[in-house]
Order: C-alpha cells, then sequence, then structure tokens
C-alpha cells in the first residue's frame, strides 16, 4: 500500500472552520476523488491540541501500488485537485510527503 499525506494550513483570512469545511465540501471531495488508482481518501480534521496546532488537517491518499500512486501525482486529476485547494490553503505552508505505512499494532 502506498500513501501520500498532506500536512495542510488554510489561507490568510479563513478560520479553520471555513478552511476545513472547504476542504470537505462537495467539490473538492469529488475532484479528489477522480484521482486514477485511488482506493481510499481520509481527512482528519484538527479539533483540538495541547497548544497552538501545528497545522489545520492531515489528509491521507491511499494507492495499491508505487506506480499507481506517482502516476495520480503526475496526472491532470492531481494538478485539478491542487487548483482547488488554493481556494483555501496556503499551498506555500502546505506540505505533501510520501509514506509507507507500517502496522505495529492492529
Amino acid at each position: 500500500m502506498a500513501k501520500v499525506i498532506f500536512v495542510l494550513q488554510r489561507r490568510a483570512g479563513l478560520t479553520r472552520e471555513q478552511a476545513l469545511a472547504q476542504w470537505s465540501g462537495e467539490q473538492h471531495a469529488a475532484i479528489v476523488g477522480k484521482l486514477p488508482g485511488l482506493t481510499r481518501y481520509i481527512q482528519n480534521h484538527v479539533d483540538a491540541a495541547p497548544a497552538e496546532p501545528v497545522c489545520d488537517g492531515i489528509g491521507e491518499l491511499w494507492f495499491a501500488t508505487d506506480d499507481l500512486m506517482n502516476q495520480a501525482l503526475n496526472s491532470p486529476e492531481m494538478a485539478a485537485a491542487v487548483e482547488d485547494a488554493k481556494r483555501f490553503l496556503d499551498m506555500e505552508r502546505t506540505a505533501m510527503i510520501l509514506v509507507q505505512e507500517k502496522i505495529l499494532i492492529g
């Protein structure tokens, strides 16, 4: 299983709630849902943290293989998702990480 994680930072002028509403809204979800090879899409919305949260959300895109993940990341559908995300994310501060999940318990 190949996974992409996005560490999301909202645009200046938006509250966390406004940015998360746009992120989880039908428009963005429909665009992301068209990524080729995507098997799972998870959004983790920040509710609270002991101090100021380091981000507003964590997104997970799951793919069966590294090849399918790389095809999706370079697809027109991903370009469309990034373009749409500019409405509510600070793209300079939002990060993408490619990870290999290691399950230790469960």
